[in-house]
């Protein structure tokens, strides 16, 4: 059993919100487990007596409201402070990652002194004798902490974002965007021909087919002869999201599974037949490892996967699939042992043979219901380095945040989001998400705000089609990014 003591400004916290905690074993895998609050301890149990940390939406101050851990810790019947221990984990995260990417800083530099305060303020915490007083220390160096972390972050995208296009541009279809079909317009299309070379079409089973066995073509048709006129690259899909609510509304989620896939094969084979060669990329399915709501074991979705790229590629074996990521860090774990986590996932896809091109991840964050608690910016990229090992092209298929707070139990990023928060983050994002060379394309969450937006808000345009800051971010990064950035001096050595 691990406890966890917390506190407010009186003394023990009375009430303390257990938003999006989860319980991790090694390499930040979620178990299951119990979590409860009462009288100011937070109490987790789990089967064994393995070393756990926890996982929680926490306070950070003025870093925001963050999804954050703890190191692995040995159960104990004595409660550890909570802000201790995960002002403790970030330091050690800090170092870790510093080593890791040879981050060899001196100590003037931003990220090395503010990591320099949070370290004495943690030794105070550490032999404060008054939990209230230590409380008060451990969240003071937390949040220096997770600053010292993002400098870090920062400045090893430049970095790397100097070496990727040290003598060459980025391709023009680097950054792109998702475009909703259901809105159309010449003015939209004119825009998105300025503006793109990318696109993301969704083709959702239950968008295209809203009743049995009726298929409404119309809106995507447009936009792909559009896309077909003016020669842009398209990524259409996921052809199946499995993520909850976005099946079609008359598909049984417990159906058989030969005939869900007699059923997909149909709607998969109807789509290639339609736009064949058209498309650049097909993003075949999303989300079915979670098994948030049909349930396969994993040798099933191994099956649907290798099937539907037979689909995609009968009569041309060139065509390219992809298989979508969402809750990349693994929160339905916590409650369903049959799910799969994402990159496990994607490891047994390859070692079974299944050929795919490239791996679509979403980094979308601000709303609960899609297992998008905010994270800071150093667990974004380590959890991007993550994929580097695959040798697959990575897709950054969706990236967003809301641009109001439209789900306060998800946190944010430094202050509650809102249209110059929504353009900050993307503004140091964005350079981040393209500064990891094996990140072939990022693609924006969505072009307009729309009711099926998600997260809620992240549009570039509003649904007045006037555009919001984070557009001006992109474009900044886009022209940027249209000549060679020439070498940055590495960080000197301190001797």
């Amino acid at each position: 059993m691990l406890q966890f003591a917390v506190f407010d400004d009186s003394g023990p916290a009375p009430e303390w919100p257990l938003h999006n905690a989860r319980l991790l074993d090694r390499d930040d895998l979620v178990v299951p487990g119990d979590i409860s609050f009462a009288d100011g301890i937070i109490t987790c149990q789990r089967r064994g007596v393995r070393p756990t940390a926890l996982m929680l939406l926490h306070d950070a101050g003025e870093a925001g409201h963050l999804a954050l851990q703890t190191c692995l810790l040995p159960h104990s019947e004595e409660p550890y402070i909570l802000s201790v221990e995960l002002a403790r984990h970030r330091i050690a995260v800090f170092l870790a990652q510093a080593e890791s990417w040879q981050m060899h800083l001196s100590a003037e530099h931003p990220s090395m002194e503010k990591l320099e305060t949070a370290r004495r303020i943690f030794t105070r915490a550490m032999v404060e004798r008054d939990d209230r007083q230590a409380d008060a220390y451990g969240r003071e160096a937390l949040q220096i902490a997770i600053e010292a972390s993002e400098h870090l972050s920062l400045a090893h995208a430049e970095i790397l974002l100097h070496k990727r296009f040290a003598e060459r541009p980025a391709s023009r279809a680097a950054l792109g965007t998702s475009i909703w079909p259901e809105r159309d317009g010449a003015a939209l299309r004119d825009f998105c021909t300025q503006q793109f070379e990318l696109v993301r079409i969704p083709m959702e089973w239950g968008l295209l087919c809203p009743r049995e066995g009726v298929y409404d073509w119309g809106a995507v048709d447009r936009w792909m002869e559009w896309a077909v006129e003016s020669n842009r690259m398209v990524i259409a899909g996921p052809l199946l999201n499995f993520n909850p609510g976005r099946m079609p509304a008359w598909i049984d989620p417990g159906m058989d599974f030969g005939a869900l896939c007699d059923r997909a094969y149909d709607h998969v084979q109807l789509v290639v037949q339609r736009y064949g060669d058209n498309v650049g990329m097909y993003s075949v399915v999303s989300g079915v490892n979670t098994n948030m709501q049909f349930r396969m074991t994993l040798k099933q979705m191994g099956d649907l996967v290798r099937t539907l790229a037979l689909v995609v590629r009968q009569g041309q074996r060139m065509r390219r699939v992809m298989v979508d990521l969402s809750h990349l860090w693994g929160e339905y774990l916590a409650d369903d042992r049959d799910g799969v986590a994402p990159i496990t996932f994607i490891e047994q896809l390859i070692q079974s043979g299944i050929r795919l091109d490239a791996v679509g991840i979403q980094m979308l964050f601000g709303d609960t219901s899609g297992g998008m608690a905010t994270r800071d910016l150093l667990e974004i990229s380590r959890l991007l380095d993550r994929y580097l090992h695959l040798e697959r092209k990575i897709i950054v298929s969706g990236v967003g945040v809301p641009d109001s707070v439209c789900d306060a139990d998800a946190g944010w990023w430094h202050s509650p989001w809102s249209l110059e928060r929504q353009g900050r983050w993307g503004g140091q994002v964005l350079p981040l998400l393209l500064s990891k060379p094996f990140i072939e394309a990022v693609v924006w969450a969505d072009l307009y705000d729309h009711l099926a937006t998600v997260p809620r808000g992240a549009g570039l345009l509003n649904a007045e089609g006037r555009p919001k800051p984070v557009l001006k971010k992109l474009g900044g990064l886009k022209q940027r990014l249209t000549r060679p950035l020439g070498k940055i001096k590495a960080p000197e050595v301190p001797q």
